[in-house]
């Protein structure tokens, strides 16, 4: 038997094989003399019904003397036949309508008689129907040979020419009744087959995804490792930038500040932190603060810029502020002016201020520093109230740390003219008369006196009683330490009498004045002499005084003078001899630069015959 095709899935079949071992459809048998095409009309694409099917209605068969295209009679008569499968399934009947071929032409004889098919005969022009063409002679046959298989896909070659019509629609699940559809619908499925992956079990998935992670992780590695030899290389060539130390210090008006300590910092360079700024010099500078900073750790950014071409730059400095030490100048203006160290610290803190030791377990202190005595004094000239106040502060780690509370402060000018330190009066009233700073106020015993707008005032003042009365010419100006200037005013009936008491004081004379020191201003003096010169101004009366040598003068060629200062109007003139009561002034620097002893007077009698002591 020969290998046939699969009718339900057009494989290959072995030969003899009851069933195809691709599908398992159950082949049919072939002798080996039987036309195997038969089984193939079946398939063929050109319309001949398949078995079991309803015959199609046969034509008329054609007249024995036509031909085709000079195609000579057709050997053999048509015969009318069924097409179809004998019962036993073995032998192939050809029907009738097999005699005409798609061409038109003779079908022939050993395919009517019903044996296999053979190979067309060919002329010796190539002609493929081996029908003599015009001027040729007789049909030559050939060998047929074995028989050829034919292509499932095309089945038989060999149709009977059937009109076309058109196909219904299939009705549902009427496709597979249909083989045509069936072999259509497999290559399409044939086609469009999809291949799954091969089931991997757990193991190999984990694998597949730790190698799939390990990929993914590759450029964040081989990124971090560049990073790493960034940074490296960058610690190892780049310059780094000088230290910069920072630590808060107390400015002498009160305030803090953080003093800045940078090494790679030239002289002019400019130093911010936030709104406030200084100027390096010495590899120094303090930035004053707007508001101190809190108790602990403060983080600042400082900013360096640096003069000329130099590296501008912001480094981050970090100052620890364990506590608070700060002037308080709030209380100059009281009655007794003094200057307090507001103290703050954290728990655990011991402090020790100008030698006194503060407790801090009630919360913030204040120590007070008395600067009465340094502001006391007449004076035309600003000074400046400087305090260097000392500490000692432990720490609760046990650190010690000493430093200095500076303070320092303007005073407010005030000059007295009249009626000096020290008046003495048999008068009811005295006129004061002196000179402030532009702007300051001026007070008597607490009470307010009208001043210039250059500064100058002069108020006459009454002496109610008799006896001595001390009062207090004070000027002040906001931010400013104020000027105090006390007065010793004494009332008496006989200035004679005044005289006696003051010589119980144990005055000095002229010989001790000519050599004092800025130790003796102060000092009960009396001096006798004739007045040289006198000059009234502001309401005070200025005399040079030369005095005899009966009177403590030891020069020879020339007299000895002092210049009193007398703050009120006196009727003496040039030429007369007058005894002044009063106390060692500083020393007056006379045209030349010579330097005169100066007596500030608190009275005078005329015509005195006392010999001074």
């Amino acid at each position: 038997m020969r290998r046939v095709h699969c009718p339900e899935c057009g494989k290959k079949a072995n030969p003899g094989a009851a069933a195809c071992v691709a599908c398992g459809h159950l082949l049919p048998a072939i002798e080996a003399g039987a036309n195997a095409s038969g089984l193939l009309i079946g398939r063929t694409m050109v319309g001949v019904a398949a078995p079991g099917a309803a015959a199609p209605p046969v034509p008329a068969p054609l007249a024995e003397d036509s031909a085709i295209a000079g195609v000579g009679p057709a050997s053999g008569g048509a015969q009318r036949t069924n097409v179809g499968l004998s019962d036993d399934a073995t032998t192939v009947k050809i029907p009738s309508q097999l005699q005409r071929t798609i061409l038109g032409g003779v079908v022939p004889p050993a395919l009517r008689e019903g044996k296999p098919p053979t190979s067309p005969p060919k002329a010796p022009d190539g002609t493929l129907l081996g029908v003599a063409g015009p001027g040729i002679g007789s049909n030559r046959v050939r060998d047929p040979g074995p028989p050829r298989e034919m292509p499932h896909e095309l089945g038989a070659t060999i149709v009977p020419a059937q009109p076309a019509k058109p196909r219904r629609a299939n009705r549902v699940g009427a496709e597979r009744l249909d083989p045509d559809a069936l072999l259509v619908n497999r290559d399409k499925l044939a086609r469009k087959r999809i291949v799954l992956p091969p089931v991997r079990s757990r193991e190999e998935q984990a694998r597949a995804e730790a190698q799939k992670r390990r990929r993914k992780a590759l450029p964040f590695v081989v990124g971090a490792l560049f990073v790493l030899a960034f940074v490296v290389a960058f610690a190892i060539f780049w310059r780094s930038p000088a230290p910069v130390s920072a630590r808060v210090r107390v400015t002498p008006d009160g305030h803090e500040a953080v003093e800045i300590e940078c090494a790679s910092c030239p002289d002019g360079t400019k130093v911010s932190i936030g709104d406030s700024s200084a100027v390096v010099s010495k590899h120094v500078a303090q930035i004053p603060l707007v508001a101190p900073l809190a108790l602990g750790e403060n983080r600042l950014s400082v900013s360096l810029d640096r003069p000329a071409r130099g590296r501008d730059e912001t480094v981050g400095v970090s100052v620890h502020v364990g506590y608070h030490l700060r002037p308080d100048l709030s209380k100059l203006t009281a009655d007794k002016p003094t200057i307090h160290v507001t103290i703050e610290a954290v728990a655990g803190t011991e402090i020790t201020i100008a030698g006194n030791v503060v407790k801090l377990s009630d919360g913030p202190k204040a120590h007070a520093i008395d600067v009465a005595a340094d502001c006391t004094g007449s004076s035309d000239e600003p000074a400046t109230l400087r305090k260097r106040i000392p500490y000692v502060v432990k720490s609760p780690d046990g650190a010690r740390t000493e430093g200095v509370v500076d303070v320092a402060v303007g005073i407010v000018p005030l000059r007295i003219d009249a009626p000096g330190p020290r008046v003495v009066t048999e008068s009811d009233t005295f006129v004061l008369s002196g000179q402030a700073m532009k702007g300051a106020e001026v007070l008597v015993a607490g009470r307010p006196i009208q001043i210039g707008a250059d500064g100058a005032f002069a108020q006459r003042m009454s002496v109610s009683s008799i006896g001595a009365t001390n009062i207090e010419v004070r000027a002040k100006v906001p931010g400013m330490a104020p000027r105090l200037v006390p007065i010793s005013v004494q009332r008496v009936e006989r200035i004679e009498l005044a005289a006696k008491e003051f010589e119980k004081e144990k005055p000095v004379g002229y010989t001790t004045v000519a050599l004092a020191s800025t130790s003796d201003v102060g000092r009960p003096a009396i001096v006798a002499g004739q007045i040289a010169e006198v000059r009234t101004q502001n309401h005070q009366t200025i005399y040079l005084l030369d005095v005899p040598a009966k009177e403590g003068c030891s020069k020879t060629s020339e007299s000895c003078r002092v210049r009193l200062v007398h703050g009120a109007a006196a009727a003496a003139k040039v030429g007369d001899s007058i005894t002044a009561y009063g106390q060692i002034g500083r020393p007056w620097s006379a045209p030349g630069g010579l330097a005169v002893p100066e007596i500030q007077v608190a009275f005078t009698l005329p015509a005195a015959s006392r010999a001074s002591p």
